[in-house]
């Protein structure tokens, strides 16, 4: 981000409802065009990295990708250092992990896809450290976002209705020239919309059901040529799967995952009874004398949707949704995280485009657009999982795709340059149709290609 002509007078207050890494991600670009950032969230937050209620998939296993990791640097510079220096693990992948793809285990290539594993504790609290460092940024916790303000004719927002959690009586307004709701999956915006007479946006639906059960223990001291143990799913007849990854604090965060109603038990022997279902013993042998140091905590989505705010016929100025609000990813595929960080820097580069006052549908389609690869990519696996369970068939262009890409995962088991390209747009550093590239298509359909390793690879 670099030095940009002085904020207009128009652009002094903006308001943010939600304390989550898209809101705090939003506050940290929006503070370069605003004189004032105001960030609502009806938590307190905790004093060090910890559990709050307002973030319940926190428990539960997140690896920031390798474009996340990248923009969170571009975006606070340092931070990778800070993380690490709170213990968390630096990955390459597949290099330094053991992952059995749904066609069979991936040989450990070093292709330069660097991640980063910590708990989402650790990675929400230092944000929210940096951005508070910042003086135009305050935050107000226990506040709850109840509502939108509108001018007489309903054609712009000119500010939020708030109450005090615990306190009755305590209702009012907050003035702003933006109001950004970052609440999540339990955004009223739909409901506030409608309230000022506009129509809800056009929205797209996924089943998914699934279910996680996730457990921190410590460390064992033998030495393990490996950081990430995942073991995939591979539909139709093995649709459970578990990770192990190595996180600060000498832990290991196990997460267990279901699909479609099948969801991990949350007691201690039956969370180990499901792990040993899984498609290769290592995940259950590894626990075995591994001391646990948290309980067993579930957590699930039936859904994941897309809203199209920016397709509404009419939208009030001075009002944008962000977040999960508009995607809720299924958070298998751990691109929230990224998809906010991208939404963020679409902001920042809408509002250094013009110095107009009223962007209002240019930023919310910049954030509509930052969600689009991850849904194309999480959905479509998530169609094959419903076909699976409901019979239906998939769209037309799934059915297409399907046998190519099945065959894009088998090649990269095996070769480097496949196994490359799958990654990157695993990361999101390239568009799931990079895959079309011919360089790509040409490795995976060439016949005679070796089978994925029969055994893990577990010497490098």
């Amino acid at each position: 981000m670099t030095a940009h002509a002085p904020i207009p007078s128009s652009r002094d207050h903006v308001v943010i409802a939600g304390a989550g890494m898209a809101g705090l991600l939003a506050a940290r670009v929006l503070a370069e065009h605003y004189k004032r950032v105001t960030i609502l969230d009806r938590d307190r937050m905790p004093d060090n990295p910890g559990f709050r209620s307002g973030v319940p998939q926190s428990p539960h296993t997140h690896v920031l990708l390798g474009r996340g990791a990248a923009l969170l640097e571009a975006l606070f510079p340092n931070i990778r250092s800070e993380f690490l220096k709170a213990g968390a693990v630096p990955l390459d992948w597949p290099g330094d992990a053991l992952w059995l793809t749904a066609a069979g285990w991936s040989r450990r290539f070093r292709p330069g896809i660097s991640l980063i594993s910590l708990s989402r504790d650790l990675i929400e609290w230092t944000v929210r450290q940096r951005v508070l460092d910042d003086p135009r940024i305050e935050m107000r916790t226990s506040t709850e976002a109840t509502g939108l303000l509108a001018d007489p004719d309903g054609t712009r927002v000119t500010g939020i209705l708030v109450r005090q959690r615990g306190r009755p009586g305590s209702d009012h307004t907050i003035g702003a020239d933006l109001i950004v709701d970052a609440t999540g999956r339990r955004s009223q915006c739909c409901r506030w919309l409608t309230t000022l007479g506009y129509p809800a946006p056009e929205e797209t639906s996924i089943a998914c059901d699934v279910g996680y059960a996730s457990r921190f223990y410590a460390r064992p001291p033998q030495e393990r040529d490996w950081r990430l143990l995942l073991l995939q799913a591979q539909p139709p007849d093995h649709t459970r799967s578990g990770m192990i990854a190595c996180v600060e604090g000498d832990r290991w965060i196990v997460s267990l995952v279901g699909r479609l109603g099948d969801r991990p038990p949350t007691d201690d022997e039956g969370f180990l009874q499901f792990a040993a279902t899984l498609r290769s013993p290592l995940l259950h042998q590894a626990l075995r004398g591994a001391d646990p140091v948290s309980p067993v905590r579930g957590f699930g989505i039936s859904h994941s949707y897309r809203r199209r705010f920016d397709r509404m016929s009419g939208r009030p100025a001075g009002f944008v949704v962000i977040g999960d609000a508009v995607c809720t990813l299924n958070p298998v595929y751990a691109q929230g995280m990224t998809v906010a960080a991208i939404g963020a820097l679409g902001l920042d580069a809408e509002l250094r485009r013009s110095p107009s006052s009223d962007l209002t549908g240019r930023l919310q389609a910049r954030i509509v657009r930052a969600s689009a690869d991850a849904w194309v990519l999480a959905g479509g696996e998530d169609l094959r999982y419903l076909a699976l369970h409901s019979g239906e068939r998939p769209p037309l262009r799934n059915r297409i795709m399907r046998p190519y890409l099945d065959r894009v995962v088998r090649t990269a088991t095996h070769d480097r340059h496949v196994n490359r390209a799958l990654l990157r747009v695993v990361n999101m550093e390239r568009s799931p149709y990079s895959l079309l590239n011919p360089g790509v298509m040409l490795h995976a359909m060439q016949p005679g290609k070796a089978a994925p390793p029969e055994a893990p690879p577990l010497a490098q």
